[in-house]
């Protein structure tokens, strides 16, 4: 499912400047590896109460070339399916952060949560393909704002697998890549606390890596400006 991009290339092209240059200015080093804890066959992390906790230690500046920049990076390896859901926990700073997944065997679907379980950001398709990934089928959500400090969840799921509340409330906002690439939406004003998704089942067992990157310090000041950039579409 790839939704029609309305992009005036000329006019981002300082904010696409700003988004990199503040996505690549810390120290280098090789993001923490994670492996998700469900097994196959089961369904234990379908739910927003009981998403897999990523500890703040597993985020660590990365130098991964799948990865754009060296912001604080974790990567996790699962796996899904069909109706499966991947809820991951973790804590985030004020600041832009982004979410990749690479590596998937299926066309995978990225869905952000706050902490009441209310949908604030969804992608598929992220084309052309991103650093790290083969195809074009695998997700990208961001650059997104982070607009508080506090707890939040990302879901992966199997595209056409999406949670019930993405596109209610306000016109959707158009996010971008760090290369100014499509990369999905951030909503204002979806339902309240609906954390559901179209299906839920078991997991199969199809591979991919997300890697979740978070902000540090040094983007703080950056993340008013992004989050006001951003241009509105109709859905």
């Amino acid at each position: 499912m790839r939704h029609t991009q309305h992009h005036s290339p000329a006019s981002r092209i300082p904010i696409r400047a700003a988004l990199l240059a503040a996505a690549i200015t810390a120290t280098p080093a090789l993001a923490a590896d994670i492996a998700e804890t469900e097994l196959d066959g089961v369904s234990t992390n379908n739910l927003i109460s009981t998403a897999q906790s990523i500890d703040s230690s597993a985020f660590t500046p990365g130098a991964d070339p799948s990865i754009f920049g060296a912001l604080p990076t974790a990567s996790i390896h699962g796996r899904g399916g069909f109706a499966d859901i991947d809820f991951y926990r973790f804590n985030a700073a004020p600041g832009i952060a982004y979410f990749d997944i690479d590596g998937a065997t299926g066309d995978t679907y990225l869905s952000l949560f706050d902490a009441d379980g209310t949908v604030i950001g969804a992608s598929d398709d992220s084309f052309p393909a991103d650093p790290g990934s083969a195809s074009d089928l695998d997700s990208f959500l961001g650059i997104f704002a982070i607009p508080h400090a506090g707890v939040f969840y990302i879901a992966v799921s199997a595209a056409g697998n999406t949670p019930n509340a993405a596109f209610t409330g306000e016109d959707p906002i158009e996010l971008f890549r760090p290369d100014g690439i499509f990369g999905g939406h951030a909503f204002l004003g979806a339902d309240f606390a609906d954390s559901s998704f179209a299906a839920s089942g078991l997991q199969e067992g199809s591979p991919y890596t997300l890697h979740i990157t978070i902000p540090t310090p040094m983007t703080l000041s950056a993340a008013p400006a992004i989050l006001l950039a951003f241009n509105r579409r109709r859905r």
